[in-house]
C-alpha cells in the first residue's frame, strides 16, 4: 500500500466479495468492510484460503464488521512463505510450506524445493537432511520434518560373570544291587583357577546436531568387580580388553551379599583316625574317605564326607554355619550325632541323631533314627523310615512309614500359621513389585541422562546418583526373591504342617501335627497324605 496525494491505493488485493477486500502490502494484510451482513464466522472460513495472513487484530475487525466501518485497517502479519523450526537440542528441523497447493504449483516445485535450501542453509543447517525425501512428503500447511540428527550410542556395558555355585541337588543312581548318592557340595578351587571375568565397557559412537556440531557418546557403564581381595586379584588382558579373576590360594569358592571369596579349605586326602586326631577347622573340610568310629569333626562352614562306607559310631559331626553331605550314609551304632545349621545330605541314617536347621535329604532308608529338622525329605520313591522319631518344623515326605514287626516309629511335625505365612508372602510380593518398578523408573532415568551426561558436568553427577540407587534396589530385589523362596517352602504344603506318604504305612506308627494326635494301628499300603487345619489332622 503506498500514498499518492493523501490517497491510498491498493495494488495487491488478494481476496474480494460483497462485503470485504483483503488486500496484500509487503509484510502485512490490510481489510477493507464494504457493507453489513458479514460474520467472524465468515471471516475465519475466508483466511483459510490465505496460508500466509496470521491474523491478530481480532478486537479492531470484529468491530469493523459489526458496524460495517469502510476504514481500511490492520488485520494481521504476512508470515513467511517457508515456516523452519529448529528444536531445542538442535537434533530436529521442520518446515511447514505457508501455501495452497495452487500457490505451489504456480511457483513450481523445483523453485520451491531451492528456497527450502535456502532456508535451511541460512539457519546452519547442514547435517540430516535427503532432498530426494523432501520432494517427495512437501505439501501445503502441513508440518514436515526436512532434517535429523544423529543420537550418540553408548557403549557397550561392562559385562561381568562370576564362577557358578551349583545349587546342591542330590542325584540318585542304582547299579546292579548298589545304590548311589551323589552330590558335589563343596566347590573346591585351586590357586590360579578362574573365578570371572569382566568384558570391559567399550566406547560409544558420537552423535551429531543437525548444524553438524558433534554429541560426545558416553562410554558403557562399568560394572566393580565385588571380591576379597585377600583371596581373589584380578588380571588384565589388554588384547581381550578383559579382566578376568583369579584365585589366590586353594579354597572352597563361596558368594555372600555378593562377593565372591576363596575359603579356608581342609583336604584330609584319607580317613579321620588316629593318625590324624579329631578335626576342629574355621572354614570348609572335605574327607576323602571315611570317619572312623569315636572321632570327632567341626567345621564353620560345609563339611563333606566322601568314602563309600560313610561314617559309624562318630562322635560328633558339626557344621556350625554350613550344610553336611555325608556320601556312604550314618550307621551310627547308637553313638553318632550330626549337628548342621543349613542342609543334611546322606544316603541312610540309622541309630544315630540328628539335628539340622535346613532340610535333611536322605537318601533310602531312616533306621532308629532321632531327627530334628525345617523339612526331612526323603529323595529314593522306595525310601521307608523304620523306628525312631522325626520332628519337622514344616513338612515330612518319605514311601513308608513303619514295618511288617510293627516297629513303633513317630513323626511329628510342628506346623505353623498359614495366615502369618501368607501375610508376610503378600507383603513380600508387593514390595518386590514395588522395588522392580522402581528399578524400570530408574533404567528409564538413566536412559535419558544417558543421552545428555557426556557434554554435562551437572547431568553427569547426577547419572552416577541414579546408577548408585539402581545398585542398591537390584541388590534388595535379590534378599526380597531370597525372602519370597523361604516363605514358599510353607506355603507349599498343605494345610499348616503334612506328612506325605507316597507308598504306605503300617501299624504302630503314630503321626502328630501341632496338638492333635494320630495313632494308625492298621496297615495301608496306598498313598496319603496327613495334614492340619490348625484343629485336627485332615487325611488327603
Amino acid at each position: 500500500m503506498w500514498r499518492k496525494g493523501g490517497l491510498r491505493l491498493f495494488e495487491d488485493i488478494v481476496f474480494s466479495n460483497d462485503f470485504i477486500d483483503i488486500i496484500d502490502d509487503d509484510n502485512q494484510f490490510y481489510i477493507k468492510v464494504k457493507q453489513h451482513g458479514y460474520s467472524m464466522n465468515q471471516l475465519d472460513e475466508d483466511v483459510k484460503k490465505l496460508p500466509r495472513l496470521k491474523v491478530n487484530q481480532f478486537v479492531a475487525i470484529q468491530s469493523a464488521i459489526k458496524t460495517g466501518s469502510s476504514k481500511v485497517l490492520l488485520l494481521g502479519n504476512k508470515k513467511p512463505l517457508i515456516d523452519l523450526e529448529i528444536s531445542k537440542d538442535r537434533l530436529e528441523a521442520s518446515i511447514i510450506i505457508n501455501a495452497t497447493k495452487e500457490q505451489i504449483d504456480t511457483l513450481g516445485i523445483q523453485e520451491l524445493i531451492q528456497q527450502v535450501l535456502d532456508v535451511m542453509k541460512h539457519a546452519g543447517i547442514v547435517y540430516g537432511f535427503d532432498i530426494k525425501d523432501i520432494i517427495s512428503h512437501i505439501s501445503p500447511m502441513e508440518k514436515l520434518v526436512v532434517a535429523k540428527g544423529l543420537l550418540p550410542i553408548k557403549g557397550q556395558d561392562a559385562i561381568v560373570t562370576y564362577y557358578k555355585i551349583e545349587e546342591a541337588k542330590p542325584e540318585i543312581h542304582q547299579n546292579g544291587d548298589v545304590n548311589h548318592y551323589e552330590l558335589n557340595l563343596i566347590n573346591k578351587v585351586h590357586r590360579g583357577d578362574w573365578l570371572g571375568e569382566r568384558i570391559e565397557p567399550k566406547d560409544g559412537v558420537d552423535g551429531k546436531t543437525i548444524l553438524g556440531e558433534p554429541i560426545p557418546a558416553l562410554k558403557g557403564n562399568q560394572e566393580p568387580f565385588k571380591y576379597d581381595k585377600k583371596t581373589v586379584v584380578e588380571s588384565y588382558d589388554p588384547e581381550l580388553d578383559k579382566t578376568v579373576l583369579l584365585a589366590s590360594t586353594t579354597g572352597a569358592v563361596i558368594i555372600e551379599n555378593d562377593i565372591i571369596s576363596v575359603c579356608n579349605y581342609l583336604e584330609i586326602e584319607g580317613k579321620v583316625s588316629f593318625k590324624t586326631g579329631n578335626v576342629d577347622f574355621d572354614g570348609f573340610v572335605d574327607i576323602r574317605d571315611v570317619v572312623e568310629d569315636n572321632f570327632s569333626v567341626l567345621a564353620n562352614q560345609d563339611i563333606q564326607i566322601m568314602g563309600d562306607m560313610g561314617i559309624g559310631g562318630v562322635n560328633l559331626i558339626e557344621s556350625k554355619e554350613g550344610s553336611i553331605y555325608i556320601r556312604g550314609g550314618i550307621a551310627g551304632k547308637g553313638k553318632a550325632k550330626i549337628i548342621c545349621e543349613g542342609d543334611l545330605y546322606t544316603k541312610f541314617a540309622t541309630d544315630c541323631d540328628i539335628e539340622c536347621g535346613g532340610t535333611v535329604h536322605i537318601g533310602f532308608y531312616a533306621i532308629n533314627a532321632n531327627i530334628k529338622a525345617k523339612e526331612v525329605i526323603f529323595d529314593s520313591f522306595n525310601s521307608k523310615v523304620i523306628g525312631g522319631s522325626i520332628e519337622a518344623q514344616v513338612r515330612v515326605q518319605v514311601g513308608t512309614v513303619g514295618n511288617k514287626m510293627d516297629t513303633p516309629t513317630f513323626i511329628q511335625v510342628l506346623g505353623f500359621v498359614r495366615d502369618k505365612v501368607k501375610e508376610e508372602y503378600d507383603f513380600i510380593n508387593i514390595t518386590i513389585e514395588r522395588v522392580k518398578e522402581k528399578i524400570n523408573l530408574l533404567k528409564q532415568k538413566k536412559s535419558l541422562l544417558e543421552m545428555v551426561a557426556a557434554s554435562d558436568l551437572e547431568k553427569r553427577k547426577e547419572l552416577d546418583k541414579v546408577n548408585e540407587e539402581f545398585g542398591f534396589f537390584k541388590k534388595n530385589l535379590k534378599m526380597l526373591y531370597a525372602s519370597q523362596k523361604k516363605t514358599i517352602s510353607y506355603l507349599r504344603s498343605k494345610g499348616e504342617g503334612e506328612v506325605v506318604i507316597t507308598h504306605g504305612i503300617y501299624s504302630k506308627v503314630q503321626i502328630k501335627i501341632k496338638d492333635d494326635v494320630l495313632w494308625h494301628m492298621e496297615v495301608a499300603l496306598s498313598p496319603v497324605t496327613y495334614y492340619t487345619d490348625g484343629r485336627n489332622i485332615l487325611k488327603a
